[in-house]
């Protein structure tokens, strides 16, 4: 994949059924994806409204998401979520089956989306139970070619393939205890607040009022559940912001220093320096920002 200019514009796809069916899943292979007449270039940076997996079944191959390259292996599941930026590598044939999905289709099922996927958004689960959930996904697609509703039957399979995906990532995150439970709600509760009011606040102390916790007990649950304190969460939140920004508009470092809460353009500077090690325009003329 070329890297991103200041030219470049990111596209904003929302949830549609290929089909025009009203199911809010869908199964695809990437084959039929890159052969399939879109609107717009799966190669190009774009922000989806709804959830990826991406099940690896043949072939080695990559993927961008938020300005990192993945390399993709058979037997690995990539996630991307909604909001995040990403993008098809262009010299990538790997194949793999797509599960798309609104977020209201597990929240509608009482079913969690499997939230750690590993480093990047990668998990790699056991071969069977690699082949258990891809198994789950051919039946997804088998539903297509049948007179029963994808919109019903299909949201139950999603929350069976879901749940299963819950398990193989609890699994690979060995046995927990109850305060580790109890960190690691926490800290997605922190994630969350961390997604809506990042332009808001960069104070731990501020999110930790704000969850009703105390910065001490929020500290303890980020160390314990993501190896970094509240401080480095909320700087890498901001920044990846700003890297967005810088890489899909062409607004002024200025523009987006103030879009993110900073009163001063030289303050959004030294912050993105010190986080990143170069400038705002620096990263913004590098060849591969993606």
């Amino acid at each position: 994949m070329s890297g991103m200019t200041a030219d470049d514009t990111i596209q904003r796809l929302s949830f549609r059924h290929s089909s025009g069916r009203a199911s809010p899943v869908e199964v695809t292979r990437l084959s039929a994806l890159r052969a399939r007449g879109l609107d717009h270039s799966i190669h190009d940076p774009t922000r989806l409204t709804f959830h990826m997996l991406q099940f690896v079944t043949e072939a080695e191959g990559a993927h961008w998401v938020d300005f990192k390259r993945i390399a993709l292996r058979p037997g690995d599941v990539l996630s991307v979520r909604p909001d995040q930026v990403h993008a098809f590598d262009t010299e990538a044939a790997h194949e793999s089956l797509l599960l798309l999905f609104t977020p209201d289709a597990p929240r509608y099922l009482g079913v969690p989306v499997p939230t750690r996927l590993g480093a990047d958004s990668v998990l790699r689960p056991a071969p069977a139970d690699f082949r258990f959930l891809v198994d789950l996904l051919r039946l997804l697609e088998r539903i297509e070619t049948t007179h029963l509703r994808p919109e019903s039957v299909g949201t139950r399979l999603l929350g069976t393939l879901l749940a299963g995906l819950t398990d193989v990532v609890a699994a690979s995150h060995g046995p927990t205890d109850r305060a580790a439970l109890r960190y690691e709600a926490l800290v997605r509760t922190f994630e969350a607040h961390l997604d809506a009011h990042h332009a808001v606040s960069r104070s731990p102390t501020w999110y930790a009022a704000s969850m009703g916790t105390t910065p001490r007990t929020l500290a303890r649950a980020c160390r314990r559940a993501r190896g970094r304190s509240p401080k480095q969460m909320v700087d890498a939140r901001v920044t990846l912001e700003a890297k967005r920004l810088l890489a899909t508009t062409d607004d002024t470092a200025e523009a987006i220093g103030y879009a993110l809460g900073f009163t001063e353009a030289t303050n959004f500077v030294k912050f993105f320096r010190r986080v990143t090690g170069t400038t705002p325009d620096a990263f913004r003329r590098a060849p591969a920002t993606r």
